[in-house]
């Protein structure tokens, strides 16, 4: 076993983080920055922020939870920024909730900076070695025991094992024990947890061939070049200043040849054998899921993604499949662009155990015994961003658990992130849960470009957030509230007639400050700013890029904002009202069968919470509410 920054005298930690994948990573990493002493566990030092499937961070959704980790204090974004390959702006016909940053990231640099800041990290002690199963004593965490035999103690374990329970890869007819690509899969664990009571399922997830990029014929395809002033992942970085040149990447589409090609070799992959036991993504399917389930489709995208600066592996996303190399291969060269491609590496699936996140609380803490926290894949998810921003959370509260103090909860109306695990354990999984816009129903205030608004202030209590963050984010948000108040503190008339048609707008009936103006869609900052300058005035508006855009979406989607704002009050109103720890839900007379089976088996912490559960009626709602009125006020 080898240990990086150990003191070979001590054995004892406050928290032990097993894993290091992007969970591992930030659970390990708020941990040690908010003063504890912290251990993160890996097989291998050298897999520290393994890329193991696409080279992106952030898309739809994803960009939003990778903002508010940064936001936190995570490192996600921070590292993105420093490893970008490629970048590019998404959903940007689609409004400014949904809109936000895709990024490639270079495959090697990106592990190398994690690990230089695990080096780094005061209070972070990295040991390589396997846990073969958790430490109790009277029904409480007290340490980790590794294959060795070795016991290492400490108050609170997190657990973000990824794909590694059990893990068993899949190409064609052809098994291999492993969690992925170069790793061994782990058994230990999975007997531990389902001797504790875990309810463990097979879930499956996969990854796509990679293929050499001077076999491409990129002339047939449709070049995605970097939109360099998209802007920095991180609200750390005003800019984007890769280390070296940005690189395109190319997207293609499957055609009927290829369809039909699949679906006369459908029995040889493993999914469609029968072979896969496990459950697959609903939203990120094989591409003998997407010919069979969506059989009317002409076609399917397929973009190309240069892996790293220094090598030609490709990633071809969009083909993710459990079919044999060679029929992999002929399959690829169906396809415009890629009649002469060269295979480097097969896709395959993997399949592996997780743990049913009905069985944890909102903090993600286990239900079946206190101190111990399950984050990332391990939970039913898929994709690094949901497991990095599942990490940060159970990192906070692993922290605050060995310190006693009260945990956090990040709440629907607050954050893409608690809107996620709300959704995990609350309404369950029945396949690897992605995140969505549309899963967020008040997701026009929890927009990429305000995740620091939302999230930065809870980071600076909690100890993650630095004094360099805290500047950055102070003087944004100076400039911002300094802006809105100059528009609202200027006005036009309805003599200003001729001044608003020369502007592009229609005359006003009455004063009208220059807030009310921008909300007109033909209206922006600079029209504002031209009308004032012909008035002889100006305006204290800042020409840093994020404070006017934010300053712009607030005029414009003013009502909606206002109206969502309103919603989310509602919403809170309920998350405030607290279920008692351990209520018995049969002694309470009236509530139906199974609003009665499922609360118990849940036990929501909030009204709010309870409301959510698939089959609660709001009649058993209503009758909750007040049953603990009445306790509260007798």
């Amino acid at each position: 076993m080898y240990r990086r920054g150990y003191n070979e005298a001590v054995s004892q930690f406050d928290v032990v983080v097993v894993g290091a994948g992007h969970a591992g990573i930030e659970a390990a990493l708020a941990s040690a920055r908010m003063g504890l002493r912290t251990a993160c566990i890996t097989l291998r030092l050298d897999r520290i922020g393994h890329l193991p499937c696409n080279c992106s961070i952030g898309g739809p959704a994803k960009g939003h939870i990778a903002r508010e980790v940064d936001a936190l204090g995570g490192q996600m974004g921070v590292t993105t920024d420093f490893a970008l390959t490629h970048l590019r702006r998404v959903g940007t016909g689609k409004g400014p909730a949904v809109q936000t940053l895709r990024a490639h990231v270079c495959k090697s640099l990106y592990p190398q900076v994690m690990q230089e800041v695990f080096g780094s990290q005061a209070g972070l002690t990295v040991i390589q070695g396997l846990v073969d199963q958790i430490a109790t004593l009277n029904g409480e965490v007290t340490g980790v025991v590794l294959s060795s035999g070795e016991t290492i103690d400490c108050r609170a374990v997190v657990l973000t094992t990824g794909t590694f329970l059990n893990g068993l890869c899949h190409e064609g007819k052809e098994k291999t024990v492993a969690a992925r690509h170069g790793d061994e899969a782990v058994f230990g664990l999975s007997k531990f947890l389902r001797d504790l009571g875990v309810n463990l399922r097979r879930f499956k997830t996969g990854t796509t061939p990679r293929v050499r990029l001077s076999t491409i014929d990129t002339s047939k395809t449709e070049e995605m070049p970097s939109e360099t002033d998209a802007g920095a992942m991180s609200f750390l970085h005003r800019e984007v200043s890769p280390k070296r040149a940005m690189l395109s990447c190319w997207q293609t589409w499957t055609n009927n040849d290829t369809h039909t090609y699949i679906r006369e070799n459908l029995g040889q992959s493993a999914m469609y054998s029968g072979q896969i036991e496990g459950v697959g993504p609903r939203y990120c399917p094989s591409i003998e899921d997407k010919v069979v389930r969506f059989a009317d489709k002409q076609s399917h995208p397929i973009f190309l993604e240069i892996e790293e600066w220094d090598t030609e592996s490709v990633y071809v996303q969009g083909v993710s499949t459990s079919l044999p190399a060679d029929i992999q291969l002929k399959l690829l060269r169906t396809v415009k662009g890629l009649e002469n491609v060269e295979m480097i590496r097969p896709g395959y699936a993997v399949e592996y155990d997780m743990a049913d996140p009905l069985q944890l609380n909102s903090q993600l803490m286990s239900k079946l015994l206190p101190g111990l926290f399950l984050a990332g894949q391990l939970n039913g998810t898929s994709g690094y961003e949901e497991a990095a921003g599942q990490g940060i959370v159970a990192g906070i509260n692993a922290a605050r658990y060995a310190r006693a103090e009260e945990p956090i909860s990040f709440a629907r109306n607050n954050s893409f992130i608690g809107v996620m695990i709300d959704d995990l354990v609350t309404k369950g999984v029945e396949d690897p849960y992605r995140m969505l816009t549309a899963r967020a129903e008040h997701r026009l205030l929890l927009r990429h470009d305000n995740a620091d608004t939302r999230l930065t202030p809870i980071a600076r209590n909690l100890g993650l957030c630095t004094e360099e963050r805290w500047s950055i984010f102070s003087d944004k948000h100076d400039a911002i509230a300094q802006g809105m108040e100059s528009l609202r503190s200027q006005s036009v008339v309805p003599a200003d007639t001729a001044l608003l048609q020369e502007m592009g707008t229609t005359e006003v009936g009455e004063r009208t400050t220059l807030f009310e103006l921008l909300k007109r869609p033909e209206v922006r900052l600079a029209t504002l700013e031209r009308i004032a300058d012909r008035h002889g005035f100006s305006l204290a508006i800042s020409g840093d890029s994020q404070v006017r855009d934010q300053i712009e979406l607030a005029g414009v989607y003013d009502g909606y904002i206002q109206r969502q704002q309103r919603l989310a009050n509602q919403t809170a109103r309920l998350e405030s009202m607290r279920i008692p720890h351990g209520y018995d839900f049969h002694k309470l007379l009236g509530l139906s069968y199974e609003s009665r089976e499922k609360m118990t088996r849940i036990q929501p912490e909030t009204i709010g919470q309870a409301s959510r559960i698939s089959g609660v009626r709001p009649s058993d709602v209503a009758l909750l509410i007040g049953h603990l009125r009445g306790v509260l006020h007798a």
